[in-house]
């Protein structure tokens, strides 16, 4: 499961904005100049700008109070950006709704949409579980990732694939699977 094909696009023409300031203000990568306007960044340098980002959420209310043309459902989506959760997380199974990721810290349950493309879609040749370092966000009433994802390559027996499968059981049984943030 994805966003809408509109609202994908919401999320990038927010996201790049927000990446380019952060770098701007930050003075992270000399080398990302218009990252409003590319059409094409890499994964690797966005993740750079974006982490900074992650650990110093203020810097979305000093983008917004720097930007006060950004109204309505755009300001809100942005701030509730600063609800993030960064972690490491295991990939535990893809539903028709989204893709179960479970928390490695605090063993928390999400329900996450892909941006543009499927989890299950990213995620094809890898046999799950998997684990992945992510930040995730809220988008309206959904949870999406930032779009960058890194992955190991671990592989796991069948006592932590049963035991995740376990967890996801016991939290959709308790109705503690978390749609949104």
């Amino acid at each position: 499961m994805v966003l809408s094909e509109d609202d994908g696009k919401l999320f990038y023409k927010l996201w790049l904005p927000l990446l380019a300031y952060v770098n701007y203000v930050k003075n992270i990568n000399h080398s990302l100049t218009d990252m409003d306007a590319a059409t094409a960044i890499r994964p690797r340098e966005a993740k750079e700008v974006a982490d900074v980002l992650w650990d110093e959420p203020q810097l979305i209310d000093e983008y917004l109070s720097d930007h006060p043309e950004i109204d309505g459902v755009e300001r809100e989506i942005l701030a509730s950006w600063k609800r993030r959760v960064k972690d490491k997380f295991f990939v535990e199974r893809h539903l028709k709704k989204g893709t179960i990721l479970i928390s490695g810290n605090t063993d928390e349950i999400y329900l996450v949409l892909g941006i543009t493309s499927s989890w299950e879609y990213m995620t094809r040749y890898a046999r799950l579980p998997i684990v992945v370092d992510a930040t995730l966000i809220p988008f309206k009433s959904v949870i999406i990732s930032d779009g960058l994802v890194g992955s190991y390559s671990v592989s796991f027996g069948g006592n932590i694939t049963q035991s995740l499968k376990e967890s996801y059981m016991a939290a959709k049984k308790a109705g503690r699977i978390r749609k949104s943030l």
